[in-house]
C-alpha cells in the first residue's frame, strides 16, 4: 500500500474494520473514509476528523445531508 494512503488503512484498523453506521464488518475495498468536517470547509485528515463507513452508508449520508458536519455515527451536527 502506498505510504500516502496508509492513514486511511490506519483508520479502518482503529475501527476493527467495522462501519460505525451499520455496525457490519467491511474490507479495504468496501469501507470509505468520511471526513466529519468536510475538507471543503477546512476539515483535515487528522484522526479526530475521519471515520470509516461502508460505501453505501457513506453515499446515503451525503445524499441526505450534503456536506453537513457529522458525528462518528452518521448523525448530522
Amino acid at each position: 500500500m502506498p505510504t500516502k494512503d496508509r492513514w486511511k488503512r490506519d483508520i479502518k484498523i482503529r475501527q476493527s474494520y467495522i462501519c460505525l453506521i451499520c455496525g457490519k464488518k467491511g474490507t479495504d475495498k468496501t469501507l470509505n473514509i468520511h471526513h466529519k468536517k468536510a475538507k471543503k470547509y477546512d476539515g483535515t485528515n487528522d484522526p479526530e476528523n475521519v471515520v470509516a463507513w461502508h460505501k453505501t452508508c457513506h453515499d446515503r449520508y451525503h445524499q441526505e445531508n450534503g456536506l453537513q458536519e457529522s458525528d462518528d455515527f452518521g448523525n448530522p451536527i
